[in-house]
């Protein structure tokens, strides 16, 4: 027993000091210390007491032994001691306490993105369910910014870093990296351009591509020719069933086209057996940010036949360069081709506004594999988790939809350590995706929806 109780006290121990924590680094250095002590103390008393007989007669001394574990332990505590500043991981509710107080960190966030602009994904980093980790010089001065969430002990970067220069955000990218792994985390970048993927790589770490961004430059942009004539049959069609497109911030709308809006999207995550998604796709909250666009689609009746909710992309000095896509529901029984015309309508409107293109960003786990064999294992997680979630959120359907609008792709990476880090990476997206869903609510629904297109076959 005395054996087993030992062995578990060491497996707890290293179990928590591969962790890097720092509580079980002061209990291993404290447990060093007695032991010791304890044996210090033994090896004096053996020296100053006599020999003891065994049965036989013959002179039984436990001296060796004991300089043997002395030894031992002194060397378990010259190790911990000067390898201590690799113990640093805060416990769990400490660290959470630390995240717990991100309020003025968000609004530091939202300056840098505005002063120094950002990537097509960087408003979504500054959703309130988000923690930043913020870069800043010696004299304190806010430098550069990362995005994250932390979930099954993996922190997930959201984006690219936001930073003035190239040097500045691979400054900001290592730092963080030290930040995180100091507190026991793996670390990944989710949805980051080539810039963080050739970053990655000259460190060391591995790249996957997870999704092609749909990007749609406006300058020149008309929905003239043969391969146009969906888009143009959906604007027709809106306008001789009394169709117009409203524009603007959703808050300030009036009270009956927001509660429209709201149910909307209620009737669609009801309709989806789960919770609806999170991390990169925002829902009705994020849609009332003062900084988000909203477009309806309204009738002569005003009803709300759907709503596309768009992100601003910023340039240095604050300017909106561009747009991204973010909520996209319709009224299931309303305007068939309500997309197109949303989308369309959107693409008109900001041109007019000066704005240099729109995104209708990538769709999360729907992506192109390389073939290589070690990014195999990845690429099938995400195909799996997206086979799974396919019949609830059409994200492949969703990729095929915007063909219609011809966009040019940009290429998103996930960035990770290595190989043996893909299986808590794989469970932390699942968390960041769906963060109030269990496995059982995940395969209830996958089976429902199974169930609802074999009905429909039939």
């Amino acid at each position: 027993m005395t054996v087993l109780v030992g062995a578990a006290i060491s497996l707890a121990l290293a179990w928590g000091l591969g962790r890097g924590s720092r509580r079980t680094w002061q209990l291993a250095v404290a447990l060093a210390s007695l032991s010791v002590l304890v044996g210090l103390t033994a090896l004096v008393l053996e020296l100053l007491a006599p020999d003891q007989l065994d049965a036989q007669g013959d002179v039984v001394s436990s001296l060796p032994q004991l300089v043997v574990d002395s030894v031992l332990w002194v060397l378990q505590f010259v190790v911990l001691v000067a390898g201590r500043a690799a113990f640093q991981a805060r416990s769990g509710r400490r660290r959470r306490a630390e995240l717990a107080t991100g309020s003025s960190d968000r609004d530091t966030a939202i300056g840098l993105l505005k002063t120094h602009g950002g990537s097509t994904m960087s408003w979504m980093g500054t959703w309130p369910d988000n923690h930043w980790f913020i870069h800043r010089d010696p004299d304190g001065t806010p430098l550069g910014y990362i995005a994250f969430q932390v979930h099954r002990g993996t922190a997930i970067a959201l984006g690219d870093p936001v930073a003035a220069h190239p040097q500045t955000r691979a400054t900001v990218l290592q730092a963080f990296v030290d930040d995180q792994e100091t507190h026991g985390l793996k670390v990944c970048f989710f949805s980051v351009t080539q810039e963080v993927a050739d970053w990655g790589r000259a460190h060391g770490r591995r790249d996957v591509l997870v999704a092609e961004e749909a990007i749609i430059d406006l300058p020149d942009l008309e929905f003239k020719g043969k391969s146009w004539q969906s888009v143009r049959t959906a604007l027709n069609r809106a306008a001789k069933d009394g169709i117009t497109y409203r524009e603007g911030r959703l808050a300030e709308m009036p009270r009956g086209l927001l509660s429209q809006v709201r149910a909307i999207s209620e009737l669609w995550v009801s309709d989806k057996g789960l919770p609806e998604m999170g991390f990169t796709l925002g829902g009705v909250d994020e849609a009332l940010d003062p900084d988000t666009v909203v477009g309806l689609a309204v009738d002569a009746d005003m009803t709300v036949h759907g709503v596309t909710s768009w992100l601003p992309v910023h340039s240095p000095g604050g300017e909106v360069r561009g747009w991204t896509l973010d909520v996209m529901r319709r009224l299931p029984d309303g305007f068939r081709p309500v997309t197109e015309f949303l989308i369309a309508s959107a693409c008109l409107s900001f041109r007019e506004q000066g704005a240099s293109f729109v995104s209708l960003s990538g769709a999360p786990l729907a992506h192109s594999g390389d073939g290589t064999a070690e990014r195999a294992a990845l690429e099938r997680l995400l195909d799996q988790l997206g086979e799974a979630m396919e019949p609830l959120y059409g994200f492949r359907s969703l990729e095929s939809f915007k063909q219609k609008f011809r966009p040019r792709h940009e290429p998103v990476h996930l960035v990770f350590p290595d190989e043996a880090a893909l299986p808590r990476i794989g469970l932390a997206l699942t968390s960041a995706y769906l963060p109030g869903a269990s496995l059982r609510d995940l395969a209830r629904a996958g089976l429902q929806s199974r169930r609802d297109e074999d009905h429909v076959s039939l």
